[in-house]
């Protein structure tokens, strides 16, 4: 209940903020810089209804990249905790590539489905008869006795990778809000330029480069 929580208190705050906003930065600057900084308040500004909609977005797609942001922490910290119980890692602060063999292997030894018996065997698939390169190459890459972890079981093992894609899917979601939140700015603009500029001084179309599309603006001041 504290992301939820939390993400309320987020929700309120920043709706409140934008309300005192929305009329003293239209006011103080021109629709179309109003409308890229918070988007909507050029319509509302001229008594435009599709404002509020745009405004209610940007209130909406921020509290829901608060709220993935605090799932995303909780997450990891769930996941950092159950490989402490079920995997043994010894507390401490890992990167993610760990993160992502310790959910790939079942330990980090030199048995079967171990990840230094992986390094070790290609060590001897990229320099055979050459056990001087070979030992170079496993000191290089093998994790040391601290970075050690040997999971209870395959089923834990699997529980701790579901948990790692809960976790991707959060960030993919935390990605596409961000997304959405830069085009809710741009749309915003490009509506003021349609609908407040003369035709001669906007121009708004869509070009395609390097087979990507692109919105493209043209305006003369």
């Amino acid at each position: 209940m504290r992301p939820l929580s939390s993400s309320l208190k987020f929700l309120c705050c920043l709706t409140l903020i934008l309300v005192t906003a929305v009329p003293l930065i239209s006011w103080t600057i021109n629709p179309l810089l109003s409308s890229l900084v918070i988007p909507g308040s050029g319509q509302i500004s001229h008594n435009q209804k599709q404002g509020y909609v745009m405004l209610a977005s940007e209130v909406l797609l921020w509290s829901a990249s608060y709220y993935t942001s605090n799932e995303i922490s909780l997450q990891n910290r769930s996941t950092y905790e159950y490989a402490l119980k079920f995997a043994h890692i010894y507390p401490g602060s890992y990167d993610s590539q760990y993160y992502r063999d310790l959910a790939k292997y079942n330990s980090s030894g030199y048995e079967a489905g171990g990840y230094n018996a992986m390094i070790r065997q290609q060590a001897i698939q990229l320099y055979p008869n050459d056990p001087i390169q070979q030992q170079l190459y496993i000191d290089e890459n093998i994790y040391p006795d601290d970075y050690a972890w040997n999971w209870d079981s395959v089923e834990h093992r699997g529980a701790y990778s579901k948990i790692r894609i809960k976790t991707q899917d959060l960030r993919d979601y935390g990605t596409l809000a961000v997304g959405v939140l830069i085009v809710n700015h741009l749309i915003s603009g490009v509506d003021v330029l349609r609908s407040h500029s003369e035709t001669k001084r906007s121009q708004v179309w869509l070009d395609i480069k390097d087979r990507h599309p692109m919105l493209m603006l043209n305006y003369k001041w």
